[in-house]
């Protein structure tokens, strides 16, 4: 039986979802993507962003044939006990490793814009207080604050008009220069920025309304999708790629070059608002990571397993000795959720195969 403090609906499933994947990841995209694709950066995420709509549907095919197991039931029904376990193991240490790399990079983040003298372990400290609380309270109530965050979402796109007399069109063209190879073979680079998804078959059974998946899956990916573009057409747009390529954090820097009348420095208010969803997403990653453990090897002990995955977390975070370190070990992080993503909708057929 679902503990009530984790029963949610599906609309609140698909904005756990989106919590997830926006985050930290769209922050160095940008840059990334104009050192690889020089401006046609948006392209690849474009086609990034249909492929993972395409693996999302089957996803949702996959726990909609099984409504009331997690991908941890399911990963055992299909491939057996043996196999399932692995896979399993796999999945949770894939959840620790991002949780781990995310809240070090938040941190990161907080040093260089804020609190460049407050040593990186204080500061990891006081970003998981608010974690930790609100995952006592249960999964219903993380995705009503993760709710709030949609609206700092689009406060921030908002935010783009004030500056757009200083976008050029130019910048962006010719379309794909770049070459339709390079664009194909630079996907795997966008992929960070679009994990998170995977994370909907761990709660599809806490889910009490589970009508129109495949649809909320669509929206959930569609709005990523869109946002993303938007991010990275409009930083290239203003900063050109040349620029942009020497930019770590763009969106930072977008609102650290509007000036307006009165307000002054805007980039606080990017602080104000987009810190609480790096937090989300960090937030997301490290639920799913308890959740999982406590479900796999069926501990009790709720605040025993929120201190040793915290612990775990922090250990893991302070492998990476620099920014360039985080970033590497950023692509593992890619690399691995990637092949969960296509493994999980690899399953799909498999039930369909063994018709289970």
């Amino acid at each position: 039986m679902v503990d009530k403090r984790h029963e949610i609906t599906l609309k609140q499933l698909t904005i756990f979802g989106i919590s997830a994947q926006i985050g930290l990841g769209i922050l160095t995209l940008p840059s990334n993507l104009a050192k690889k694709t020089g401006h046609d950066g948006w392209i690849v995420v474009a086609v990034a962003g249909c492929i993972m709509l395409l693996l999302s549907i089957f996803i949702a095919l996959l726990i909609n044939r099984h409504p009331n197991n997690s991908i941890l039931d399911i990963n055992i029904l299909l491939y057996g006990k043996y196999f399932g376990m692995f896979f399993n193991f796999v999945f949770i240490c894939y959840i620790l490793f991002t949780t781990s790399l995310s809240s070090r990079l938040f941190a990161e983040m907080i040093k260089i814009s804020v609190l460049s003298q407050t040593p990186l372990i204080v500061t990891s400290l006081f970003i998981f207080i608010p974690t930790i609380y609100q995952i006592t309270k249960g999964l219903k109530i993380i995705c009503r604050f993760a709710s709030l965050l949609i609206l700092a979402h689009i406060t921030l796109i908002l935010t783009f008009l004030l500056i757009i007399k200083d976008v050029r069109i130019t910048y962006l063209m010719p379309v794909a220069k770049s070459g339709i190879i390079t664009i194909f073979k630079n996907i795997p680079n966008a992929f960070f920025s679009f994990l998170g998804i995977e994370l909907i078959t761990i709660f599809y059974p806490n889910v009490t309304n589970k009508n129109n998946l495949v649809k909320w899956v669509t929206i959930e990916s569609i709005y990523i999708a869109i946002f993303y573009i938007i991010v990275v057409a409009f930083t290239t747009a203003l900063f050109g790629e040349n620029k942009l390529k020497m930019i770590i954090f763009a969106m930072y820097s977008v609102e650290r070059a509007i000036k307006v009348p009165i307000l002054e420095r805007l980039d606080i208010f990017f602080i104000v608002f987009w810190f609480p969803i790096m937090a989300g997403s960090v937030r997301s990653y490290f639920f799913s990571s308890y959740y999982c453990i406590a479900k796999l090897f069926k501990i009790r002990r709720e605040k025993l397993l929120i201190a040793i995955v915290f612990i775990v977390v922090m250990i893991i975070g302070r492998i990476p000795k620099n920014l360039e370190d985080i970033f590497t070990y950023m692509n593992y992080a890619a690399l691995l959720g990637a092949a969960n993503i296509l493994f999980i909708a690899f399953s799909f057929f498999i039930s369909l195969i063994r018709r289970r």
